[in-house]
């Protein structure tokens, strides 16, 4: 058992605590530990307990391994006893859940001398330890289903996410003893941190690294990993440790950073809509410690994490100093409650305050992470399964794509004006774990096109697509450039139809999104077949199918020239004198789109691409001898003048293709340059 004394903070640190806790905005603070009067600190009597996580390092989003194990706080008062309910020596153990019951812990945990981290079982006396899952991983975030499963996070498929090429998460289900595993999500980078909504499906966090989104907004899907779809989220914002509160909004970390789970407390209004868009944050959420930043250390007036109720409008949460450095934090729990203000209705939205935050425990040599209360909870209802595993495809319906904001940056097609018959389906590839990182010099992963399918004169399409894969689309226009570029991987699961998106990144407000073709004319159409299998997914890239016809049309005038001259006074300004009588002049359009090597790789790229690619993959080009601005707009050919010059379109309206004579480009060509840039111009 811990004593009393280590309880308290740094005493150099408290007067900073009092001051910048004092200056959270609208929140009122009832105590500092060690300055506070005995009347200020709350100390209920209550039985129930709290389970938490002590540990030496600061955790975030999944990536520590430091020494860890669970603890149990009872009653939840200041005053109350500190006991272990692990006392692993080497071991790191996160992501505390309790049962509905309230008498057991599903835990992660790498354990002593093992590689391996899995998801693990307790009793909250301490008794009946069990490992769930063996083997691969790691696995975190477990979580109890109300149909007696479990829910949690793995890396164990070999994915790795789009941004920094680090094991990518997923959303699995398996039996309390660890059978009958299965994986129910297929984001191409992270999905993590599930929490079960009232109505029984399963809220998250998603990582949505497409091309240049990067962003964490909250998705929702069943148990079996159908009807997965935005919940939450616009961009520019991102959202960590969400948790449904008790009045049926959630509570969260905000964020504006990539890998930074800590942040101001934020509550989240969903009765709103879904913040995407977001015209006005308080409308759609508000940050409740206002002054904690949202940009990650250093730390001015401290930061939270890991918000959770605990009955009886009470909330606990972790909380460190204020903090210069990531050295510095000293997370320890925190309890508050909520005032609203307003009945929460568009006429009247609510207004959400914090009040009585109120220290509750800190080690200052360690951190308190993700403390739950324990105790019997209702549970969810249970939503059956509609998976069939005899199937290997899906089926996506989409109602209108008429119907559609512009808040995302794209254009918006105008019904009647923007002729849009036809959609490409893209499918990504994961990049597996050992693989080497060679296949793009610009934001965009590996993707291959399933092929195309009709867009009905109503707006609406249907397609048949294999199950279980990620899959995103573009609507084109009349030239086959991608229009609008779906930038979600969106997916169905065996024998899935999803039916469910009424627009293409509508304006959703209050309420359900209004549907503007409730009886859209693919439903009554069978729909389109790109149930491709992977060996016939169509890849184009630059070292197979643009490279050759660049080296074959483009390069005799898109490369540095060696010409004659018989006096210096014919020498140009911009060009360099290599010998008595020959100069060199720049290449075409100033754009180098030799085959060969740069003589110097650009710092941290350490690939071997040639000038050519790197000219025109969406890298700026200067420092490879190309000109000022890029000619592709990876996945979008319509802003590309690449295209534009190929396709005689855009700004080369009028004056016709390019190249001309016997260089002039097929229509297949022609294509190839369109669709590789639609795919995100990758090398391989």
């Amino acid at each position: 058992m811990l004593g009393r004394t280590s309880r308290s903070h740094h005493s150099r640190k408290r007067l900073s605590l009092c001051l910048s806790m004092a200056l959270l905005g609208s929140v009122w603070v009832t105590g500092c530990r060690e300055d506070a009067p005995d009347d200020v600190i709350r100390s209920e009597n209550t039985t129930e307990s709290l389970v938490f996580v002590k540990t030496r390092a600061e955790e975030t989003l999944n990536r520590s391994s430091a020494e860890s194990n669970l603890y149990i706080l009872s009653p939840i008062s200041p005053d109350g006893e500190v006991t272990p309910l692990t006392d692993f020596v080497g071991a790191s153990v996160s992501d505390p859940c309790v049962s509905f019951d309230g008498e057991r812990v599903l835990f992660s945990m790498r354990a002593p001398g093992e590689r391996d981290r899995n998801i693990w079982e307790i009793n909250v006396d301490g008794t009946g330890l069990r490992r769930v899952t063996s083997g691969g991983g790691p696995d975190f975030d477990p979580l109890y289903l109300p149909d007696g499963r479990i829910m949690f996070t793995s890396s164990r498929d070999g994915e790795m996410d789009e941004y920094n090429h680090s094991p990518a998460e997923h959303l699995c289900v398996a039996n309390l003893d660890g059978t009958g595993m299965e994986r129910i999500s297929f984001n191409q980078s992270d999905d993590f941190d599930p929490t079960l909504l009232p109505d029984g499906r399963i809220l998250y966090t998603r990582w949505e690294h497409f091309g240049t989104m990067n962003r964490f907004p909250l998705f929702a899907s069943n148990p079996d990993g159908t009807g997965t779809f935005h919940s939450f989220g616009p961009h520019g914002r991102n959202f960590f440790h969400a948790v449904p509160t008790p009045d049926g909004r959630v509570i969260a970390i905000e964020s504006t950073r990539i890998n930074e789970d800590a942040g101001p407390i934020a509550i989240l209004k969903p009765e709103q809509g879904p913040a995407d868009p977001a015209p006005n944050n308080d409308i759609h959420w508000q940050a409740l410690t206002a002054n904690v930043n949202t940009t990650g250390a250093p730390w001015p007036y401290g930061a939270f994490k890991y918000p959770h109720p605990i009955g009886s409008n009470l909330y606990v949460a972790s909380y460190t100093l204020p903090a210069v450095n990531e050295g510095e934090v000293d997370y320890g729990l925190y309890t508050f409650s909520l005032r609203q203000e307003g009945e929460g209705t568009p006429e009247d939205p609510a207004m959400i305050y914090i009040e009585d935050l109120t220290f509750l425990f800190n080690d200052p040599e360690w951190n308190e992470f993700d403390a739950q209360i324990i105790a019997p909870r209702e549970k969810p209802p249970v939503i059956p399964s509609v998976v069939d595993h005899s199937k290997d495809f899906g089926v996506f319906l989409a109602q209108d794509v008429f119907n559609r904001g512009a808040s995302d940056g794209q254009e918006k097609p105008l019904r009647g004006v923007d002729p849009i018959s036809e959609i490409a389906v893209i499918a990504g590839r994961p990049t597996m774990r050992g693989e080497r990182n060679d296949f793009s010099a610009n934001e965009f992963e590996k993707r291959s096109l399933l092929g195309f399918a009709p867009v009905y004169a109503d707006g609406s399409f249907k397609i048949k697509v294999p199950a279980d894969t990620p899959i995103s689309f573009a609507t084109l226009d009349e030239h086959d450039r991608g229009f609008v570029v779906k930038r979600t991987w969106l997916y169905v699961r065996p024998g899935e139809t999803f039916d469910q998106c009424v627009g293409c990144h509508e304006d959703r407000e209050a309420g359900e999104p209004e549907a503007t073709n409730p009886n859209p004319m693919a439903a009554n159409q069978p729909a389109s077949d790109l149930n491709i299998a992977p060996s016939e997914r169509r890849i184009i890239n630059f070292e197979n199918d643009i490279g050759p016809i660049v080296e074959a049309k483009c390069v005799s005038c898109h490369s540095p020239q060696l010409i004659p001259v018989e006096t210096e006074d014919e020498i140009p300004d911009d060009v360099t004198m290599l010998a008595k009588q020959l100069i060199e002049t720049p290449p075409a359009g100033n754009l180098d789109l030799r085959m060969e090597l740069p003589e110097v790789i650009e710092e941290g790229m350490n690939r071997n691409f040639p000038i050519a690619y790197l000219n025109l993959s969406g890298e700026s080009m200067e420092e490879f001898g190309g000109s000022e601005g890029n000619v592709v707009t990876p996945a979008f050919p319509r802003r590309s003048k690449l295209v534009d010059y190929v396709m005689a379109l855009g700004e080369r309206t009028g004056l016709g293709e390019h190249p001309t004579g016997s260089n002039r480009l097929t229509w297949e060509e022609q294509q190839l340059f369109n669709l590789w840039v639609l795919l995100g111009a990758q090398y391989k």
